[in-house]
């Protein structure tokens, strides 16, 4: 491909530096930095005018170099570039007269240029001896391969100097004995040929030819030179030296492609240097390797493209010609430039946005930021990538690349909009028979799009429909299927051209293909359905600014959980950068707590806050984006930004607090990252811009304020002197006595180190603060440290004529010498420790803590456990903190206590933030850590309640971080939560290391910790475990509670122990401490019902409540109606007389009830028509809503009584109603088409279970059903599933009994019968 010759740099140097990014045109490499050699010392530039590769990017041809210049090339036989540069001169005199047609009417002595370190020339007088000297070196011997024009050219120079009246004469000499010079050269070349072992020259030899400072170091060999200057006698090609350079060249790059497959990148450009040192010209090979450690080393963002392109503009300018590896390399880095460039753009916009400057909207919040964002606009990497890769393909006979190549250069050139670049590409891929990344599709379908062309986006979409038929075939033809990013992208092509409409037909069409019931095809629609709904409907309103048609769409379309998420969160981020409250505030609600999507949506409403100044709004989405994230450089321009807010609002301490404290947070979660010049620079700027506006708006700071803005530059890495003085000026006497020991000492040092460099030297008022300073702090008593003493030493000798503070620091010295006999007085401050006893009672945040408030919250929440007793609570709770006050310890965790059982998952982390600001943690205090113990401990709590288990793990590692562990009931929860939280089966198992691990952190173990270990264990029918740690509890002197009567009572009747059951349960009623419940009584009615099936046992026990005068609840009641309906004698309208019982009680029959009445009906008395009827009118009447239970009883009575058809007409209903599926009904229904022998549709039910939902019953059942079936292959492929859950053994145990295995050998012969 040819390009514009214009396009070329044509000046010497760049009238514009950089400070981040890079030179936009390619130049000499010979001022590169970093782990590089600079390559230019070893190139050689003849002296005159500079050689083309000189004067053009690497991106300009030959030809082209030419005609930029105006003027033919040089003649020669051999390349253009071995032309003297001393004779350009004369050439071009010449060609002019030519041209110009006119006549040479007198001589005229044109300068000849020196080169550097040329060698010393013979000296001449007189102007005699000139020839016979510069002839006798020629006939001395002369290595092949030493000649050098700058020998001639620096005698003539010299000859010139010497004798000005016959330099016409002086040249014609020179010119004689150059020509004899070469014909000798000549002639021992031929010699050479014909006797290489006579005049080949050694290695060393060679290495000190090139190396020698006389010689231009190049990477030509002489026989090339000199077949360029004496083209009538051209050379033999086979020469010895050059044969051994071929050998040394071919060595080298093998050693440098052994160094980079080997990844040691570190050695390559060592290794290179040496080859260019020895004067051994570079292959494509070597270059291959150089560029790959360029771009592997570590080195800033900004010096990869300049390292790659200098090696590139190396590379030609030794006439090496890549190879398409090196070609497809450097396209592929220019282009993960190019969408680096874009992404960073987009981001920079972001946060320009959000983020205004002090005095102007819609500016940079740092000068830093408007100057990387100009330099961004100027990046022309994707230019450079084009330009390379069309003089690749018109260049390289075979230039297939590889397919990440095309991808990348495609999806650059749509991310910038270049539609025809990425046309162009693309038809070259197609032309090589490159198979297709399916990524490049949506962006090019987009691409399309907001160029107005929608029938080249479905054209696209047609290619890559295409593409995709041909690869469901079994053809390999597209790379990382990416379906509904494809569909995604095209009906948003539709939106962006005014075709809405015809974007939902598509949308529709494609969700009518999805018409197969399989359970691939349904995960498959549903990542579709998520994908469309968020980067096409959502984002079409979102890209229109119809923020509340946006969350309509998200509101109303049903996509899964991180779908609706990522919706929402787009939503918040949009609506809140538009200045849209109301709008982003409801988009926020949708977002859960533990949402990845929240940060990015409460960071857009945080900033908005702040830009409204609404600061006490700002400070709650503060306290959350500080607690749930870990903070990074990202942090700063909010931090920033919030603190302007806080001093516009007058509040300056506040604003220098939260800017230490951040900064300081940030360069603990990342001290790698946070040592980066960038980050430091970018810190130190929020500092300089937070005292502009301190100047601007004239606000007063208090001591506090301005040594915490010193404190915040010296952690940062070192003090900027003007701010410094700013902040000290603030510091009058009043204000430095009520400084702190060591904040004293710092601001001496400042103010010491500032009059030490002279900065304010000639400022009185620092020097009476700096003396005011030294009188407060040289005490003979308290020493001062080495540092203080250097800096007071050093601003001493600045401030000689100042007898007074000389001769009073002299003295001071003098005293620390001296050994002091006065009895010793303690100073205030932090040389004085406090005893043992006093700090371990001292609470700093006694001062400001309201006790009486606290108890009126606690008893609030004590005595209304419920809704209205938490308002109460936080009324009295925002009282006492708008007051200036807060609460105690054991306040904020009852009310995170109380938020966690009502449900408000967000106002417990509200609170926690509360508290972080109220009472920040301060490990010196017991008191403090013993109290931030309780809060945490209850946050915990919170998290467990939630089913946030993550997080709460999080809060356990802060707890155990500060020295503390959870309480046993805590733990508890851990134990009791365990089925909402993990995808273990064996929660038995894990409840056991939860009990372990909470003894190994030395919890003492409670009741509720015991209940809930006992609880699980019962569950899993580990009966004897059960009565271990029940034994375990009574040694340990925990008195067993109804609670663990119960629990312990309900495990017995699991595994049948009646009799131990019934023992244990006597023993509960007739404990002193007794207190009735319900549990323990329903434990035996359900087991003498469902196990013995004894209505009069079951009967007895409930009389047995009534005379505790126990409530029954509502799982009592069902327990009466299966005992009335189902067990000997039925007694139906006893049965139906219980919902009598409920309502007369005040309380209304639930869907178990009546679901227990159809059960009764079509199950024990097989009255079909009298259960469907039950079903029917609950139904009917609204008393109830549809429930899974209803449905189940109503299966059951159908399967029981044979209308196994006729459940697809209910399973509809139950869909209609939005019942799931529950395993339950699964169960019933996979063996009612077993016994109809149509074990398809039991599989089909099996199906619709998903597997985290799926049961051991389901398991039994579905394997029963291929059993009946005659279908061992099936029913081992369902047991071999099951064993992959991790379920107990007594509970996998009943279902490998169908397969006729025991337990111990159940697990290889079900695998074993498999792979057969």
């Amino acid at each position: 491909m040819v390009f514009n010759k214009f396009t070329h740099l044509a000046r010497p140097s760049l009238s514009k530096t950089f400070v981040h990014g890079y030179a936009q045109s390619v130049v000499a490499a010979t001022q590169s930095t970093g782990p590089f050699p600079p390559l230019g010392k070893h190139q050689s530039h003849k002296s005159g005018r500079p050689s083309t590769s000189q004067l053009h990017t690497p991106f300009s041809t030959a030809s082209n170099a030419a005609a930029a210049t105006g003027k033919a090339s040089y003649p020669s036989t051999g390349s253009t570039q071995h032309s003297d540069g001393g004779l350009v001169a004369y050439y071009d005199a010449w060609q002019k007269l030519e041209q110009h047609g006119g006549e040479l009417t007198e001589w005229r002595q044109f300068q000849f240029p020196k080169l550097i370190e040329a060698r010393a020339p013979p000296k001449v007088q007189g102007g005699k001896g000139t020839e016979q000297d510069i002839t006798s070196r020629a006939k001395e011997p002369v290595d092949h391969g030493s000649l050098d024009r700058a020998y001639s050219t620096s005698a003539i120079d010299e000859i010139k100097n010497a004798q000005d009246v016959e330099e016409a004469a002086a040249v014609a000499k020179v010119d004689e004995a150059i020509a004899t010079v070469i014909d000798d050269i000549k002639q021992r070349s031929v010699a050479q040929d014909a006797t290489p072992s006579i005049t080949t020259p050694t290695r060393q030899q060679m290495t000190q030819v090139t190396t020698e400072p006389s010689a231009s170091p190049t990477t030509e060999s002489l026989d090339a030179r000199a077949e360029a200057s004496t083209p009538s006698t051209p050379l033999t090609d086979a020469t010895a030296a050059t044969s051994i350079e071929d050998l040394d060249s071919h060595a080298f790059s093998q050693h440098l492609s052994k160094l980079q497959d080997a990844l040691a990148y570190k050695e390559i450009p060592p290794a290179f240097e040496s080859m260019l040192a020895r004067g051994v010209k570079p292959t494509a090979q070597a270059y291959n390797a150089l560029l790959a450690s360029a771009i592997h080393l570590p080195m800033g963002k900004h010096q990869v493209i300049p390292k790659v392109l200098d090696i590139y503009s190396d590379m030609l300018r030794r006439k090496v010609s890549p190879d398409s590896a090196f070609c497809s390399t450097l396209i592929q880095t220019l282009s993960r430039r190019a969408l680096d460039v874009a992404d960073m753009k987009e981001d920079m916009e972001n946060r320009r946005k959000r983020f205004n400057g002090i005095n102007e909207t819609g500016s940079f919040l740092f000068a830093s930021n408007e100057a990387e964002y100009g330099i961004l606009a100027e990046d022309d990497a994707l230019s450079n990538a084009m330009t390379l890769f069309g003089t690749a393909t018109s260049t390289l006979k075979t230039c297939p690349f590889p397919t990440e190549t095309y991808n990348l250069l495609i999806l650059a050139c749509a991310r910038h909009h270049r539609v025809d670049d990425m046309v162009e590409i693309y038809h070259h891929l197609e032309s090589q028979h490159v198979k297709p990344v399916a990524t490049i599709f949506p962006a090019m379908i987009v691409a399309f799009a907001k160029d107005g062309d929608l029938s080249s986006a479905v054209e696209c979409y047609n290619e890559y429909r295409i593409l995709a038929i041909a690869d469901d075939s079994g053809k390999f033809a597209i790379l990382g299927r990416n379906d509904s990013d494809v569909y995604a992208a095209l009906i948003r092509a539709y939106a962006l051209c005014g075709k809405a409409d015809g974007g939902k037909r598509f949308y529709s069409r494609v969700i009518d293909s999805f018409a197969t019931d399989t359970e691939e095809r349904r995960q498959q629609l549903e990542q579709i359905k998520d994908t469309v709904q968020v980067e096409a409907f959502v984002q079409d309103r979102l890209d229109f600014r119809d923020f509340a048609a946006a969350l309509a769409i998200a509101e109303g379309n049903q996509m899964t959980p991180h779908a609706r998420e990522q919706a929402f969160s787009k939503i918040c981020s949009a609506a809140a950068d538009n200045a849209d409250i109301e709008l982003a505030n409801k988009a926020y609600e949708h977002l859960p707590w533990d949402s990845m999507a929240r940060p990015a949506a409460s960071l857009a409403i945080f900033a908005l806050h702040v830009r409204e100044k609404q600061l006490e709004a700002a400070s709650e989405h503060w306290a959350e984006l500080t607690s749930r994230t870990i903070p990074d450089a990202s942090l700063v321009e909010p931090t920033v930004s919030f603190a302007i807010g806080l001093i516009r609002n007058s509040q300056v301490d506040k604003a220098s607090v939260l800017l230490r404290e951040t900064f300081a947070r940030i360069r603990n979660s990342e001290p790698a990252a946070c040592s980066s010049a960038d980050v430091a620079d970018q810190m130190d700027e929020s500092i300089e811009v937070i005292a502009k506006l301190l100047v601007e708006s004239r606000t007063p700071t208090s001591a506090i304020s301005s040594l915490n803005f010193l404190w915040a530059m010296v952690e940062n890495g070192g003090l900027i002197s003007s701010i410094a003085e700013q902040m000290l000026a603030s510091l009058a006497p009043e204000d430095i006595a009520s400084l702190g020991w060591q904040d004293m000492i710092f601001a001496l040092q400042v103010e010491a180190g500032l009059i030490g460099s002279e900065t304010v030297l000639r400022d009185a008022s620092h020097i009476s603060r700096f003396a005011h300073l030294l009188d407060l702090a040289i005490n003979p008593s308290v020493a001062l440290d080495e540092k203080t003493l250097g800096l007071v030493e050093t601003a001493m000798n600045q401030l000689s004529e100042r007898t007074d503070l000389v001769d009073k620091w002299q003295k001071y010295k003098q005293s620390l010498l001296q050994p002091t006999h006065h009895s010793f007085t303690p100073l205030p401050g932090p040389p004085v420790r406090p005893s043992t006893t006093l700090v371990a009672n001292y609470d700093p945040y006694a001062a400001t803590t309201d006790y009486r408030g606290s108890a009126i919250i606690i008893e609030e929440l004590e005595n209304h456990r419920n809704s209205l007793g938490l308002s109460e609570a936080l009324i009295r709770f925002r009282n006492i903190r708008r007051g200036g006050r807060h609460p105690r310890y054991i306040a904020y965790a009852r009310l995170i206590t109380a938020a966690s059982k009502e449900g408000r998952i967000n106002l417990t982390h509200d609170i926690l933030g509360m508290a972080r600001r109220d009472m920040p943690f301060l490990p010196a205090y017991p008191v403090i850590q013993q109290g931030w113990s309780s809060i945490l401990d209850a946050m915990v709590g919170a998290c467990l309640i939630a089913g946030r288990r993550s997080l709460a793990e999080q809060f356990h590692q802060e707890l155990l971080d500060m020295g503390s562990t959870l309480t046993a009931n805590t733990y508890g929860l851990y134990i009791t939560t365990l089925k909402e939280s993990t995808k273990t089966f064996d929660e038995a198992t894990e409840a056991v290391k939860i009990f372990h691990r909470a003894i190994t952190e030395g919890v003492l173990p409670s009741s509720f910790l015991y209940n809930a270990l006992i609880g699980k264990l019962g569950k899993a029918r580990r009966i004897d475990d059960c009565l271990r740690y029940f034994q375990e509890m009574r040694a340990s002197g925990i008195h067993p509670t109804s609670v663990t009567y119960g629990t312990i009572v309900n495990a017995l009747c699991r595994v049948s122990e009646e009799r131990f059951a019934e023992e244990l349960f006597d023993e509960m009623e007739s404990m002193p401490n007794y207190k009735p419940r319900p549990a323990p009584y329903n434990s035996l009615m359900q087991y003498f019902l469902m196990t013995k099936r004894d209505s009069k046992k079951v009967l007895a026990y409930y009389d047995r409540m009534q005379v505790m005068k126990i409530q029954p609840t509502m799982h009592t009641y069902k327990l009466l109606i299966d005992t009335h309906a189902t067990l000997e004698p039925v007694n139906l309208a006893a049965a139906e007389g219980v919902l009598d019982t409920i309502r007369a009680s005040g309380l209304r029959p639930e869907a178990v009830h009546y679901a227990s009445l159809i059960h009764a009906k079509g199950c024990a008395l097989h009255d079909m028509a009298g259960a469907r009827q039950v079903f029917d009118e609950v139904l009917a009447s609204g008393e109830v809503k549809p429930q899974a239970c209803l449905y189940q009883a109503l299966f059951e009575s159908m399967v029981a009584n044979h209308c196994v058809a006729a459940t697809e007409e209910v399973l509809d209903s139950m869909s209609a109603n939005r019942v799931e599926m529950t395993p339950y009904i699964a169960n019933t229904l996979i063996h009612g088409w077993a016994l109809e022998h149509q074990i398809a549709k039991s599989k089909a039910i099996y199906d619709s279970v998903g597997m985290e939902k799926r049961e051991p019953s389901t398991y039994e059942s579905m394997t029963r059903a291929f059993l009946t079936a005659q279908d061992r292959k099936g029913a081992l492929a369902i047991v071999h599933e099951m064993l992959s859950r991790g379920y107990p053994s007594a509970v996998s145990s009943k279902v490998l009994e169908l397969l006729g295995h025991g337990m111990s050998r159940a697990g290889n012969v079900i695998l074993s019968e498999l792979i057969a």
